[in-house]
């Protein structure tokens, strides 16, 4: 198990439960009132404490060796946003004004959370490579999907076998933000577009930024993940991995690299979008 970035995925989950009751106030079909955000400032700052100790465990990485400023930035993003809410409904114009106020509260909570995960990514988190013995494929599919689950801004998957069960293993839990790419052939009704066609038809109603995009076996041959901004290979498909021995692991993430793979992309055939 990579423990840091089993801690950031606990961390994020858990700071998506502190924030749940402001996520509330913003599907009130009416704009909430004065009563209902000091309801939901007192239930955040209820659960701040226990969720800074999670904070603080992703910081730490022996007894001498904290991440300090990165800890100050992080645990105190609920705080300081707590803070600005109690200005706004302070604010004499604000609450004669519940349409504005919750104009300002929403673009407030959304810069909040971007801020959250532009501190959370200054943590590094080491990938190290691994070769994962025959017949064990669950082990091979939780270390594949500990890199999958840290994706905030995309998730590139290069596979010219591209099957169904990729969908059903890697995508449920991602957030449906982030900016999918799924890059295969034309294949057969097995796999490729033909095989995965009606899922991915699903998959891009749901997701913002989704493309299935086809492109000639002749320029693609491994398979690869794009996360974020790091670059992963792997030997068979994901839906294949620990079947039969399997490496996986960081691939060259530079700048040359990444040009690479956006260049398949924009040489490709979208076929399906959002």
């Amino acid at each position: 198990m990579n423990i840091k970035a089993h801690q950031k995925n606990r961390l994020i989950l858990e700071f998506g439960v502190l924030i749940q009751p402001f996520e509330d106030l913003l599907n009130y079909n009416e704009p909430p009132t004065i009563h209902h955000y000091r309801i939901a400032i007192a239930k955040v700052q209820g659960g701040d404490p226990k969720w800074r100790l999670t904070v603080r465990d992703f910081v730490k990485f022996a007894e001498d060796v904290i991440f300090h400023k990165e800890n100050q930035d992080i645990s105190h993003v609920p705080e300081r946003f707590c803070n600005l809410v109690n200005e706004f409904i302070n604010n004499s114009e604000l609450i004669d004004d519940l349409n504005e106020l919750r104009t300002r509260f929403r673009n407030n909570f959304k810069e909040a959370k971007c801020s959250l995960f532009e501190f959370v990514d200054r943590i590094p988190i080491q990938w190290e490579p691994e070769i994962f013995e025959a017949n064990t494929p669950f082990t091979a599919y939780l270390r594949i999907n500990e890199c999958v689950v840290t994706a905030r801004r995309r998730l590139h998957y290069f596979d010219r076998y591209l099957k169904a069960a990729f969908f059903q293993l890697f995508l449920e839990n991602l957030g449906r933000e982030v900016e999918i790419r799924l890059v295969t052939t034309l294949g057969t009704k097995r796999h490729g577009v033909t095989g995965v066609k009606e899922i991915s038809d699903l998959a891009r109603q749901e997701f913002n930024n989704y493309q299935l995009i086809q492109v000639s076996p002749d320029i693609m041959h491994d398979r690869n993940l794009r996360i974020d901004d790091n670059i992963f290979t792997l030997g068979p498909g994901v839906d294949r991995a620990g079947v039969a021995l399997t490496n996986f692991g960081p691939s060259d993430s530079s700048q040359a690299a990444h040009h690479q793979f956006d260049s398949i992309i924009t040489n490709g055939t979208v076929i399906h979008w959002s």
